[in-house]
């Protein structure tokens, strides 16, 4: 378009957009040692072919190239005086020019105890092996490392009435329901009784907690004698990731127990 004498690439690039026809510019100092800018009516996006280094010069190109929409993962484009003709500032959870790189929150390795981490868009999620329950698998709780088992298959809600077994010398502690006893405490009504090996039969009447909710109290109904909820009794319950425990009471009114599902 024109070449004017200038002492800096500020006042190129003022000069520049002081004319409504520039839309690039090249500053630079010439073989005679004189400083120039170059202004010009097209830029790089236009013909990058005819971009070529030249000692000693620097170019700016101020088209306004954010309506080809180059950001992704709603990144914001921002048009100026720029390598690229526009720069994208990218929304949290992504990076590179175009905002087209995911940023990876597990780089920093920060699940504990075992725990892996899932990547997720601006953040991660931890899976947490068993006993340690928290966002980083960083909650050691003495009863997810430290409960008795109840593994007795008779316990099970598919067993039968059996020898009519009664918890009223159950210690009072934190146990966790295994192996033929099921995985958890039943948390449905087993209508009529009868099961479990006993007559009255233990369920929660509540949903068990999330990991995050800690240890929260919940009531178990011993259904039995025609009735969801013969008698109840309240207990404690932690969600430790991979199981639950339970802070189980002895039982008074026999025969009862806590019944177990897979």
């Amino acid at each position: 378009m024109r070449t004017i004498a200038l002492n800096s690439e500020h006042s190129c690039r003022v000069q520049c957009y002081l004319e409504n026809a520039c839309v690039s510019y090249n500053f630079g100092k010439r073989v005679a040692g004189d400083e120039v800018c170059e202004l010009n009516n097209s830029t790089d996006i236009q013909h990058p072919d005819d971009l070529k280094p030249r000692v000693n010069f620097i170019y700016r190109g101020a088209e306004n190239s954010c309506g080809t929409t180059p950001c992704k993962n709603g990144g914001t484009c921002q048009s100026g005086f720029l390598r690229h003709g526009y720069r994208c500032l990218c929304t949290a959870g992504f990076t590179g020019l175009k905002c087209e790189t995911d940023v990876n929150d597990c780089s920093a390795n920060p699940c504990h105890n075992g725990g892996s981490c899932r990547d997720l868009v601006n953040g991660f999620k931890c899976d947490c092996p068993g006993g340690y329950p928290g966002t980083l698998c960083d909650i050691a709780t003495s009863e997810c490392n430290q409960y008795k088992v109840l593994n007795d298959s008779d316990r099970h809600n598919n067993f039968g009435r059996g020898d009519r077994k009664c918890d009223k010398n159950l210690t009072e502690d934190w146990y966790r329901f295994s192996a033929g006893a099921g995985t958890s405490i039943a948390t449905q009504c087993i209508p009529g009784g009868l099961r479990c090996g006993t007559d009255l039969c233990g369920w929660i009447d509540g949903a068990h907690p999330t990991v995050d909710e800690g240890v929260v109290s919940r009531k178990v109904c011993f259904s039995g004698y025609g009735k969801c909820c013969y008698h109840n009794i309240m207990i404690n319950v932690r969600n430790c990731s991979s199981f639950f425990v339970y802070r189980l009471k002895p039982i008074q009114v026999c025969a009862s127990r806590y019944c177990g599902k897979s």
